[in-house]
């Protein structure tokens, strides 16, 4: 985190409420996967939230190598504007982990081959 910005591979904990249907609820870990082009142009940053769902999806990749745990949930992208609501920063996950979920939330943007 820099300047009380959140930067790639931050974990952040914050209340997104009100949400509706299947998004995620209350005051939960996100981690941020924008570049900090992103914010440094429009305070705002993509998050994905993390779960300790037992569910197993390809999209949901384990934590690795940190104290916050559970599953990212790469289908569930959101963008926050941080500046907004009160947050508190957690840790920073490792590069490779980061390279990791970056390589895998690029399916969400393919184009689908009809």
């Amino acid at each position: 985190m820099v300047n009380n910005v959140p930067m790639q591979g931050d974990i952040i904990k914050i209340n997104l409420d009100p949400k509706q249907g299947h998004e995620q609820k209350g005051y939960r870990p996100y981690i941020c996967l924008s570049h900090h082009l992103v914010s440094d142009c429009a305070n705002i940053a993509v998050f994905a939230p993390i779960s300790n769902t037992a569910r197993r999806y390809p999209l949901y990749v384990p934590l690795e190598k940190t104290k916050t745990t559970g599953v990212v949930l790469l289908d569930q992208l959101v963008t926050i504007d941080y500046n907004a609501r009160q947050f508190d920063y957690i840790e920073t996950v490792e590069y490779e982990f980061l390279a990791e979920l970056l390589k895998k939330v690029v399916v969400i943007f393919q184009i689908n081959n009809r």
